[in-house]
């Protein structure tokens, strides 16, 4: 049961026959702008050569020092525009019909680099946003992990420094009692800015947003099946996911979504995020599957599933059991539990792990 669910999928793999039913829902009007038009609104100006710079390093306010802080630099005569701003608008701005900037549009999105987040950019932007807001609506940013929250709010607490502005991060590292502090209303007068993983994307709804910043990043744990290492890859969102996060700035009253991504990058999205299972290690899964007597070691329940797991994962998985002596290799080609592997298989944690304790 899902709004963004591919039911044809589904219903394909449970049998042509297989029943749908749809319930249809009901949202308020959002506005949906995109990097064009964010950059016509706040007259951001990129800079030239923006795609050689470092990931993950704000540019336009400071530069980095040789002693690897951050400092301001003097010499950036090409300064980001915040005065003159548009006013007006539905949810949090109104689209212009005339652009702010003397550069064309097009070749400010070229200045873009794909592959980095923009800070500056979206410093600008709440800027912008609150400087023009209609309502008493919070602001919601969603970005890829924490390290990249944290570089966001340095950036939005320098160029909204005069301004009543209540900045909030929101991810899983956070104690109930922080991440809670997003749910209450912000002090009259102030806006209130979330900064967020994809953890609000469908697991919370915060009641209040009617304005959501994209940077259409998100973070995936992920595992070299070759090397036998876990890895956290950052990556675009699918479109699916974007829809999610679309949806968050309509729940109350109109509201308004602002994607930050080139339309080079928007043309690759896929459509639907992978499956983690189709990602991750599959220790604990196979381990389990022998445990409960649906899988021999052959692949064979795994191969059945809607999203098959690759081969090489699977071959990978059992050879790492077979080192840790949690299974071992019959003559059919099967795998058979050893009396550790019963025990590990009760143990809420890798194999590898439990076998340490």
């Amino acid at each position: 049961m899902s709004a963004t669910m591919d039911a044809e999928k589904f219903s394909t793999y449970y049998g042509a026959s297989t029943p749908r039913m749809h319930i249809p829902g009901f949202t308020h009007p959002i506005k949906d702008f995109s990097l064009e038009d964010v950059l016509q609104l706040t007259g951001y100006i990129p800079r030239k050569g923006r795609k050689g710079v470092k990931k993950g390093v704000a540019i336009k306010f400071r530069s980095q020092s040789t002693m690897g802080d951050s400092e301001r630099a003097e010499s950036d005569n090409e300064v980001t525009k915040l005065d003159g701003l548009i006013t007006g608008g539905v949810g949090c701005a109104e689209k212009s019909s005339k652009p702010t900037n003397p550069i064309p549009v097009e070749e400010l999105v070229e200045r873009m680099a794909e592959d980095e987040i923009d800070y500056d950019l979206i410093g600008v932007l709440i800027r912008y946003l609150i400087q023009n807001k209609v309502d008493d609506g919070s602001i919601l940013v969603f970005l890829p992990g924490a390290p990249e929250i944290s570089l966001a709010a340095n950036v939005i607490r320098r160029t909204t420094k005069e301004m009543e502005v209540e900045l909030l991060p929101l991810h899983g590292g956070l104690q109930p009692n922080e991440q809670n502090l997003v749910f209450k209303r912000a002090a009259t007068g102030f806006t209130k800015v979330i900064l967020s993983t994809n953890v609000a994307e469908t697991s919370i709804t915060i009641p209040d947003c009617t304005c959501v910043v994209d940077t259409c990043r998100e973070k995936q744990s992920s595992y070299d099946p070759v090397n036998r290492m876990p890895l956290l890859v950052e990556r675009f969102a699918s479109t699916d996911s974007l829809k999610q996060r679309r949806g968050r700035a309509g729940r109350i009253r109109s509201g308004a979504y602002y994607q930050l991504i080139t339309p080079q990058a928007k043309a690759k999205l896929l459509s639907h995020g992978i499956p983690e299972i189709c990602r991750c290690a599959l220790d604990s899964v196979i381990l389990l599957l022998l445990y409960i007597g649906l899988e021999n070691g052959k692949g064979s329940f795994l191969k059945a599933l809607l999203d098959p797991p690759p081969q090489d994962s699977i071959e990978s998985s059992i050879h790492s059991l077979i080192k840790l002596n949690a299974v071992k290799a019959t003559s059919d080609g099967s795998v058979q539990l050893t009396s550790l592997g019963v025990h590990l298989a009760g143990i809420p944690a890798p194999p590898v792990v439990g076998k340490c304790k």
